[in-house]
């Protein structure tokens, strides 16, 4: 029997399957995948006049005079604690004792003190649901009461509530002289510590922390100081690989919140306000043509959008002549962009259109200057250049001034 049809059809099968589950099928799976921002945001094309308008800017050279690569430069994490968890024992073995102080340690005396007094409040309701029982048995026909078990419920809850309030008296003079022989302690540090707790800014906590326990007292700033609570615990200038632990364990055993904010050190376009964060490959994923630029004759254009605000007049102004906005710009004037025509002085401008003046005095001649297509698409385009949205591989970064001046 010939077998050599089958052999080739056996053949032909096994390289389609092949072809199939490593060709098409990964293909496919690929093909509908959408390029986002790293938390499943999309991360979406330029429509419209934006899409346009880069044709218009690679036409008239835009890139030999401005870069889109914003530069990187040194940076560190700065790690802030919003609020912390429940295990002390886990926050100091994350911490170390030389953080575990101040603010954090009064944090978790306050937590202490809250425990106990939550524990007696849940006393209190227990003893109120036991003698409501008492009168709601009594209610009842004689045969069907059982008011014996109902006054041992009562006497067991009275003597959990007894014991409740000793625990929470003697927590809150514990809370009180520990206070009273910390040597850093303020009002300020308190109400951080409060925020760090997790706890509510209430008239009780308000009379032990030195404020009083007259509701008046506590201002706005008091609650928001509370609200807005954080504790910076690293100097900004260290690496991932040295804060790596520590962030994994406040996470995963003390159960903290925390902000992890990058902090730039030496970064020129980040302290110039050009940029939030450095310019990556992603940025141009969407460019027909990616035009990262030869030099800086003008300013790097990476986020320009985020600064191209307000009425449009302005920047169609620049467009059309560079130096009637910034003296001694170096930009040359895009006048073929635009359309204009001489008005009279009382002439309303026409729609769309801004005004320019030539000449001075009596020899001044205004101009409705109005934009083509062109120009309308070439400055939907700039306002699309913006990176003020972090990336897995580029987060945003802010200066280590700007840092301190929050903290």
């Amino acid at each position: 029997m010939n077998k050599a049809p089958w052999i080739f059809l056996g053949v032909l099968f096994t390289l389609g399957l092949s072809w199939w589950g490593m060709v098409y099928g990964p293909a496919t799976q690929l093909g509908n995948e959408s390029a986002d921002l790293g938390g499943g945001q999309a991360l979406k094309p330029r429509v419209g006049l934006a899409q346009q308008g880069e044709q218009v800017y690679r036409e008239n050279g835009c890139y030999y005079c401005h870069t889109r690569t914003a530069a990187s430069g040194e940076f560190g994490y700065e790690l802030q604690l919003t609020k912390l968890g429940d295990d002390r024992d886990a926050t100091l073995d994350a911490l170390g004792s030389d953080r575990m102080k101040g603010a954090i340690e009064q944090a978790f005396w306050l937590k202490e003190y809250a425990a106990a007094k939550s524990a007696k409040d849940e006393a209190d309701k227990a003893y109120k649901a036991a003698t409501d029982a008492i009168v709601a048995e009594g209610q009842k026909p004689p045969a069907e009461q059982d008011m014996p078990a109902k006054l041992k419920a009562v006497e067991v809850a009275t003597e959990a509530m007894k014991q409740a309030g000793d625990k929470a008296d003697e927590a809150k003079e514990a809370l009180k002289a520990k206070i009273k022989d910390a040597k850093e302690t303020d009002t300020d540090s308190l109400l951080v510590a409060l925020g760090l707790g997790g706890l509510d800014l209430t008239p009780d906590f308000g009379d032990l922390i030195g404020l009083g326990s007259d509701p008046s007292s506590l201002t706005a700033s008091h609650t928001n100081a509370v609200k807005s609570a954080s504790i910076t615990i690293t100097k900004g200038t260290e690496q991932w690989a040295e804060i790596e632990t520590v962030v994994r364990k406040l996470k995963t055993r003390a159960g903290a919140q925390f902000k992890l904010q990058p902090v730039a050190g030496n970064w020129p376009d980040v302290v110039n306000g050009l940029a939030p964060r450095q310019s990556v490959s992603r940025d141009f994923l969407f460019d027909h043509v990616a035009m990262p630029g030869v030099m800086r004759l003008g300013p790097d254009l990476s986020n320009v959008g985020a600064r191209l605000v307000g009425d449009d007049a302005k920047h169609f102004a620049h467009l059309y002549d560079a130096r009637s906005t910034v003296a001694k710009s170096k930009m040359p004037p895009y006048r073929y962009l635009f359309t204009r025509e001489a008005i009279g002085k009382d002439d309303a401008l026409p729609a769309g259109a801004f005004e320019m003046t030539e000449g001075e005095g009596d020899n001044a001649t205004r101009y409705a200057v109005t934009p083509t297509v062109k120009a309308r698409a070439l400055l939907a385009y700039l306002r699309s250049l913006r990176i003020d949205r972090k990336l897995p591989e580029a987060p945003l970064v802010e200066t280590r001034a700007a840092a301190a001046e929050e903290n």
